[in-house]
């Protein structure tokens, strides 16, 4: 895969930080791109409020990430899962597939210096722009 990337945050807090991928070309990040479809959340409250509960048949949505620690999520993309491995089903074994991909380039920056990952709040600093002929 030769697409360029970055690693953009989403919400960082005391306790953890997330990120997701953004791909370069691409008007969303992965994360965003999974979106909030309407399809899978049930509606939970009343009809003059918005809860709603993430919900969709029996356990078979699927949101990939890069969990390298209990304090840094880095979220991809996913969807409903309806064969029996992910590797069956070609955009779920797409998103896994770039997903190791974006892991494999974060491990050489960080192993070089390029990026810092604080182990106590899971943020990332240095860079994280990742051109397709890195």
């Amino acid at each position: 895969m030769n697409l360029g990337f970055q690693i953009k945050p989403v919400e960082n807090g005391l306790r953890g930080s997330l990120y997701s991928v953004h791909v370069s070309g691409q008007e969303k990040t992965e994360f965003e791109r999974f979106g909030f479809k309407e399809q899978f959340f049930k509606k939970e409250g009343s009809i003059r409020d918005s809860v709603e509960a993430l919900h969709y048949g029996n356990g078979k949505l699927r949101l990939y990430c890069l969990r390298w620690s209990s304090v840094l999520l880095i979220v991809g993309y996913g969807g409903v899962k309806t064969t029996r491995t992910y590797q069956e089903d070609p955009v779920l074994h797409e998103a896994v597939a770039f997903l190791q991909e974006v892991d494999a380039w974060v491990a050489a920056r960080q192993k070089t210096g390029e990026i810092h990952i604080d182990p106590d709040t899971g943020l990332i600093s240095g860079d994280l722009v990742f051109l397709g002929e890195d």
